[in-house]
């Protein structure tokens, strides 16, 4: 279906777009229990970061994308059954220095199924998706009320690289013109712009920026590798800034107030979220809800194989950004009833399923093992039908906000990356749920259902049916 221009997501060099596959017809819903479950796993895990940039005296992020999946594990002794099925942390607070595009894809996703007759607004949203922007355009303010000169607005920018991709370039401009909808001065910040410092400020088109939402990486900056010491080889795509001008921004702009600050980066880490969330535990007896992992002398072959017992595992590399650091082994006698039944057919990208004799060669790298990279429990991501013998494995990536004002997050808004899996599936079947991977997109609806609302449009895939069940397992016949 051709949508309005207003409603589109697109994909694609500018000139070059094509429409990103939104699976309308199989949004991803998460409400009720469910949700309060979401909910208990995202206020854990935003604890735990607060924690961390408190006692590591680092200024926290204001908007932040949490990547929480339903999942469970195979039961080592019934290869037949999913365990500990529950909502599941992949990627938290600590490994974001900025959400996904929290402004256009949930609002256009939600336009589109309005558009195709559906009626996504039969939950109480925690934020409505048609006012995601006016909630960062009051963040703004209130951050600038607290921090900055109440006398007048503040100049603002988005600091992002050129992009290409359609949907970025999109969300950058509908986030400005909302910002200078409330009054504030807006600026995209390019090297198109050529941008400055000096006064320590970040100045463009020869104002001073107050304030700034980044949208770029210390990793896509010349020089400028995270966490410290550590080498970032893939530079010959980031050069669209300067190295001087790069190394300025990042350390001589206390005057311009960053909603993501540049020393933030430093903790996108698998293996640093990993202490992060174990420091929070030992201080307060309370877990976040994320895989087993592993780090440092604990990763040897035996402890691994105790995680192919129970179905495979996963390697996170540290610098693990957009999927390209993750690899995923299935333990093949193991999962591979369960893996058949939820997803036909499980042999994308970034996917290794082993027979007996492929594994024990895997498990051998581990005997001398000594990378900077975390080592998780491999659980399986539920998974819904679709027609045409075909299954959607999906996430949830659910962005929020701290209200500066009342010293608190609040729940903003969320997508759902999907990725169709099956016999005649040729780009997906892969359980790794990144667009940049691969993956497409399902509208996210999340919160509580409506007194008397009609549910039929409600679809569940068989963990998240156990899960709303308040069950924790799930047998396959």
């Amino acid at each position: 279906m051709q949508f309005p221009e207003h409603l589109q997501l697109l994909i694609g060099d500018r000139g070059h777009e094509s429409p990103l596959p939104a699976y309308l017809e199989s949004p991803t819903w998460i409400v009720d229990k469910a949700w309060d479950k979401f909910m208990e796993v995202a206020n854990n895990s935003l604890n735990a970061y607060m924690m961390y940039c408190e006692k590591n005296h680092l200024p926290h992020s204001y908007l932040l994308g949490l990547d929480i999946l339903v999942m469970g594990q195979i039961d080592p002794n019934n290869h037949k059954k999913v365990v500990d099925i529950r909502p599941t942390l992949l990627e938290g607070p600590c490994c974001n220095s900025y959400p996904a595009c929290p402004n256009l894809w949930a609002s256009r996703l939600y336009g589109q199924l309005k558009h195709t007759g559906h009626n996504p607004d039969v939950v109480e949203y925690p934020t409505h998706p048609e006012k995601i922007l006016d909630k960062i355009a009051t963040l703004f303010q209130n951050i600038w009320m607290e921090k900055g000169d109440s006398s007048r607005k503040p100049v603002v920018a988005v600091f992002t690289r050129p992009y290409d991709l359609s949907e970025e370039e999109t969300a950058h401009n509908l986030t400005l013109q909302k910002l200078k909808e409330y009054g504030m001065e807006g600026y995209r910040v390019t090297p198109d712009e050529k941008p400055e410092v000096r006064n320590n400020k970040l100045w463009v088109n020869g104002r001073p920026i107050d304030m700034v939402w980044r949208r770029i990486e210390r990793i896509h900056l010349p020089g400028q590798a995270h966490p410290p010491h550590r080498e970032y080889r893939e530079m010959e795509w980031v050069k669209f800034y300067e190295e001087e001008f790069a190394r300025k921004v990042v350390s001589e702009t206390p005057n311009t107030i960053f909603i993501n600050p540049w020393k933030i980066d430093d903790l996108r880490s698998k293996t640093i979220e990993e202490r992060a969330f174990r420091q929070y535990e030992e201080a307060t007896g309370i877990k976040v809800s994320r895989p087993v992992t592993l780090l440092d002398k604990e990763i040897n072959s035996h402890s691994v194989r105790k995680l192919a017992e129970a179905g495979g595992w996963v390697m996170k590399r540290w610098n693990s950004t957009g999927g390209k650091g993750v690899f995923m082994h299935v333990n093949q006698e193991v999962g591979g009833l369960v893996a058949t039944k939820l997803y036909n057919r499980y042999d994308g990208r970034h996917m290794l399923v082993l027979n007996k004799a492929e594994m024990e060669v895997e498990l051998k790298k581990f005997d001398d093992f000594n990378e900077d990279t975390a080592i998780q429990q491999m659980r399986f991501v539920d998974a819904r039908d679709l027609s045409d013998n075909k299954k959607l494995a999906y996430d949830t990536r659910i962005n929020v906000l701290y209200d500066s004002k009342n010293k608190k997050w609040e729940f903003l808004s969320g997508m759902s990356r999907s990725v169709p899996c099956g016999p005649s599936v040729e780009n997906g079947n892969s359980l790794l749920t990144n667009v940049s991977m691969g993956a497409e997109v399902s509208p996210l609806i999340m919160g509580h259902v409506k007194k008397g609302a009609d549910r039929s449009e409600m679809k569940f895939g068989p963990l998240l049916t156990a899960l709303n069940n308040g069950k924790t397992d799930v047998e396959f016949s």
